[in-house]
C-alpha cells in the first residue's frame, strides 16, 4: 500500500459519525438517532444546581438543616452524572457504512465483523477492538444515500468473491458517484477475493472515472 493509501487510510479510521427496500429499520434507526443527537445533546447537559447555594448559606451559619440539605444536593447532583456515565460503550462505538453487500441482514453485517477480527489478530491496531464497529448495511439505491454521506464519516465497499465481484463493485461505485455518496471507501471482502489485482483494478476506476478514493490494505 503506497504513502497516498495509508495517508488515506489514517484519515478514514479516524474520520469525525425501514420499511421501504432501500431503507431497511437500522438505516432508519440511525436517521432517527442523526436528527435527535443534538436535542439529546443539549439536553443532557449537566445544569447548574440553584439550590446548591442555599445550603452552603445556612452551613455558614451552623444551621443544623445544612449538613442534609448538602447531602441531598450531593446525591441530586451525582444521579445525572451517573446516568451520563452508564453509556460508556456508546461512545466507544464506531458507525461504519458498507455498500454493495449481498444483503441488508445481520448476517451480511457479520461478514464485515469476521473481517475486521480477522484484520486485529494480523496487528492491525488501528482496528482497536472489532466488537466497536458498527457495522451499517446499506443499498446505494437508498435516497438517504446523499444525507448519510454528510453525516457519516466512515465507509466501505464490499469487494465479493465470485466471478461478478468487478462488476457489482463497478455498479455500486457509478451509483454513489451518481447520486452524491461518500467520496472515501475502505474495501472490504472476503478472506478468499482472489488475486490482489482484482482491487486494484477497482481502486484506479474508482479514482479515473468516479473521482472516489478506495482504500486497498496490502495484502
Amino acid at each position: 500500500m503506497g504513502m497516498d493509501q495509508a495517508a488515506g487510510l489514517r484519515q478514514w479510521a479516524s474520520g469525525g459519525e425501514s420499511a421501504d427496500t432501500g431503507c431497511p429499520r437500522h438505516v432508519a434507526e440511525m436517521l432517527v438517532e442523526l436528527s435527535a443527537s443534538q436535542e439529546a445533546a443539549e439536553l443532557t447537559a449537566p445544569q447548574p444546581e440553584p439550590s446548591a447555594v442555599p445550603p452552603t448559606t445556612q452551613a455558614a451559619h451552623g444551621t443544623e438543616s445544612a449538613p442534609a440539605a448538602s447531602s441531598g444536593a450531593g446525591a441530586a447532583a451525582k444521579a445525572p452524572m451517573g446516568h451520563s456515565r452508564a453509556q460508556p460503550s456508546s461512545a466507544d462505538t464506531v458507525t461504519l457504512m458498507v455498500l454493495g453487500l449481498p444483503g441488508m441482514g445481520e448476517r451480511q453485517a457479520r461478514k464485515v465483523t469476521e473481517l475486521f477480527e480477522a484484520w486485529a489478530a494480523e496487528g492491525r491496531d488501528w482496528i482497536g477492538d472489532p466488537a466497536n464497529w458498527r457495522v451499517v448495511p446499506l443499498d446505494p439505491s437508498s435516497p438517504h444515500l446523499p444525507v448519510l454521506a454528510t453525516e457519516q464519516s466512515r465507509w466501505a465497499l464490499w469487494v465479493g468473491s465470485d466471478e461478478e465481484a468487478f462488476r457489482r463493485a463497478y455498479r455500486v461505485l457509478k451509483q454513489v458517484a451518481e447520486r452524491g455518496g461518500p467520496q472515501r471507501l475502505l474495501a472490504v471482502h472476503p478472506p478468499d477475493v482472489g488475486p490482489k489485482g482484482l482491487l486494484d483494478n477497482l481502486r484506479r476506476v474508482a479514482a479515473n472515472y468516479f473521482g472516489i478514493e478506495l482504500l486497498v490494505l496490502a495484502r
